[in-house]
């Protein structure tokens, strides 16, 4: 079984075990809030689920295919709409981008993701403005999801609003301050702005984040350590950790992501490609705490949707 099946196999189990969006009744619940939804059809979100793990691989023509195959299964919503637009961006067809996001839009104009994915795609053009518009619009769609808000600060900051920049960012450091991206993003930002204030209280919960996810952490010790590392911002350490497990056991799942991670982090994509090729069948389960990086992973490469699917439930 190659890295493909496992992120599928898990993305489609969550979906079908954990996220119950199958059913008829269509009840879902995210951070406690439960909220009522369409139903979707199980092929599209079987196709969905393929196209995922190719858009998380770079296999964005495959993905591209992949999705709008699903929009004869289920056309309806902003969803597959919303990741053709994201994948059509990637793949410099701005036409195909902006027909794309139009028609999410018209399908539900108040989905968060669709803002989230839009204001990447203008990034990615140069369209700052634009892009610093979508970005709040989801943040105000969707507060609770902080890659939002991480993404609306950058923006601001290369738009030249500092002060804005810095109130997203303190704001999420102190309604949202356990996910280390948010910490990461904070200590780059101050240390780009020369704010050793804010530097230093973003390093100083990222060395607590690590040491609360060492101390409660269930999995082998030389994985611990590499997770450690990543938690706390360490990626040269995380990276020779993981491979330090993966030589005598190339079939660890947890050490295999945890390389993937940082390779993705560092925009190493030949690393990235390179683990992906190289990997054959696990050899042991991918643990807990290491589902919530590739949670993460999928989130970064993908969207928060997808993310959503595969967080660990309580």
């Amino acid at each position: 079984m190659n890295l493909s099946r496992v992120l599928l196999g898990l993305a489609v189990w969550c979906m079908v075990v954990g996220c119950r969006v199958l059913e008829p009744a269509v009840a879902r619940q995210v951070d406690g809030v439960v909220t009522e939804g369409r139903f979707i059809e199980p092929e599209a979100y079987a196709l969905y689920a393929a196209a995922a793990v190719r858009e998380a691989r770079g296999e964005w023509r495959q993905a591209l295919e992949l999705y709008q195959r699903g929009l004869s299964e289920d056309g309806s919503g902003p969803e597959l709409h919303t990741r053709i637009g994201a994948v059509a961006c990637k793949l410099k067809q701005p036409s195909l981008a902006d027909r794309a996001f139009a028609s999410a839009a018209r399908a539900d104009a108040d989905y968060g993701p669709l803002w989230f994915e839009l204001a990447h795609c203008r990034q990615s053009r140069g369209e700052i403005v634009a892009a610093l518009g979508a970005a709040l619009e989801a943040v105000r769609l969707d507060p609770e999801r902080y890659e939002a808000s991480l993404l609306a600060a950058d923006l601001a900051e290369q738009r030249g609003d500092r002060p804005l920049a810095w109130r997203l960012r303190d704001g999420l450091a102190t309604h949202a301050a356990s996910p280390a991206a948010v910490q990461t993003s904070i200590l780059s930002a101050a240390v780009r702005g020369r704010e050793p204030a804010r530097a230093q209280r973003a390093s100083d919960a990222l060395a607590a984040l690590g040491r609360r996810q060492g101390a409660s952490s269930s999995v082998p010790g030389g994985v611990r350590d590499a997770l450690v590392a990543l938690e706390g911002g360490g990626l040269a350490a995380a990276k020779g950790g993981a491979q330090r497990v993966l030589g005598p056991d190339p079939g660890n799942a947890d050490a295999l992501v945890i390389a993937l991670v940082v390779a993705d982090l560092e925009q190493d994509s030949r690393r990235f490609e390179a683990l992906v090729g190289a990997s054959g069948e696990p050899g042991s389960p991918i643990s807990r705490e290491v589902v919530s990086l590739l949670a993460g992973l999928l989130g970064r490469r993908v969207g928060p949707e997808v993310e959503r699917l595969v967080q660990p439930r309580p």
